[in-house]
């Protein structure tokens, strides 16, 4: 009997090892590697493991879709209890999802002591995972085509006015019979994707008359001034210390697209006699944001941008600047006459909030 007993616990020890083997450890993979949902490695967080130990590198080295949500709706939120309350997910969720997004990048995504404020290399993580969500949203979009969706393309620039008018919308009348799928894209971006046909609205900066044009309508959104980008040491009892300029970085993202803007910065620093330490040319009106609000550097924006997050960051009408920049809707004819009043209510929304703008304009002026 007690050989029989030795034998059987033995045959019981090595099929317990078979099936780590051979039937939890794919489980565990497959959890953190493809089903974004995060739940393998929310519990491996709690056990306290990293996932950089051991036999856990494939675990370090994924990340899934809500850990991707996680992170962005920490920094459109600003703190861990809005983008908990948008994700409807526990606060804690969200600190484990934006650390897993830390490990996989590298870390140094927020700046040290500035709470959920982005560095450069955050900015470009951000960008890079908007892009892969929203390239993921048009593949679904296409791989369902019974369903109709009303696919919208928006620079950042306008993200609250966007959001805004389509609420609006959707209180005063009925809900139309599609849904509606929102794109952050470049100017540059949405041109490409309507000229594809996958998007049926782009809001952006006007350009050069396309191709297609006879394809399209334009409506003017907003013709808006130009906003200096400081530091918020810079901005003191509501004036800005040209002093505090001296030997930060000029972030130039307008300047690269035109000789006007160009010219006008120029001109603009050389007369108020700031002198840069440096000046570095930037993808994006984002990285401009991350350069004020770490205290390392100013810029040039267009004044709608002060309706994004910028925290430590200070938008200021500079005396003198004459270029202005125009934002236009562009929409395929077969989207009318929803797309109509979307594109009035857009433009009603930009007209008050520069508005808005050129009245703290006047007030610091007379100040």
């Amino acid at each position: 009997m007690v050989a029989v007993a030795t034998a059987a616990l033995r045959c019981w020890a090595t099929l317990s090892t078979l099936c780590r083997i051979y039937i939890v450890r794919p489980c565990v993979m497959r959890g953190a590697l493809i089903s974004g949902d995060g739940m393998t490695s929310e519990k491996r967080g709690r056990d306290g493991d990293t996932g950089q130990r051991g036999g856990n590198v494939a675990l370090a080295d994924s990340i899934g879709l809500d850990h991707m949500r996680a992170f962005l709706a920490l920094v459109d939120g600003g703190s861990q209890v809005a983008a908990a309350r948008t994700l409807r997910v526990a606060q804690g969720t969200i600190s484990r999802h934006v650390e897993r997004v830390q490990q996989h990048f590298g870390g140094g995504l927020f700046e040290p002591g500035a709470g959920v404020l982005l560095s450069t290399r955050g900015r470009m993580v951000e960008h890079a995972l908007r892009a892969a969500l929203d390239g993921l949203s048009l593949t679904r979009d296409r791989l369902l085509p019974s369903r109709p969706v009303l696919r919208i393309g928006f620079i950042r620039a306008v993200r609250l006015i966007v959001e805004e008018a389509l609420c609006g919308q959707a209180t005063r009348r009925k809900r139309p019979g599609f849904d509606v799928r929102l794109l952050e894209m470049t100017t540059d971006e949405q041109m490409k994707a309507l000229a594809r046909r996958d998007l049926d609205i782009a809001i952006c900066y006007t350009t050069g008359d396309p191709a297609y044009r006879d394809e399209l309508e334009e409506t003017l959104v907003a013709d808006e001034p130009i906003a200096l980008v400081v530091p918020q040491a810079a901005w003191v009892r509501g004036k800005l210390m040209h002093k505090r300029l001296e030997g930060l970085t000029h972030a130039r993202v307008l300047e690269r697209h035109s000789p006007q803007f160009a010219r006008g910065s120029s001109e603009w620093i050389a007369r108020e006699r700031v002198r840069p330490g440096k000046w570095v040319d930037c993808d994006s009106g984002g990285e401009v944001l991350a350069y004020a609000g770490s205290g390392h550097g100013f810029g040039f924006l267009p004044a709608l941008w002060s309706l994004t997050n910028h925290q430590r960051a200070v938008f200021v009408p500079p005396s003198g600047f004459a270029p202005r920049v125009r934002i236009a809707a562009y929409s395929l004819h077969h989207v009318s006459p929803w797309v109509s009043q979307l594109r009035d209510d857009i433009s009603e929304l930009a007209r008050q909030a520069l508005s808005e703008f050129r009245h703290n304009a006047d007030e610091i002026r007379e100040g």
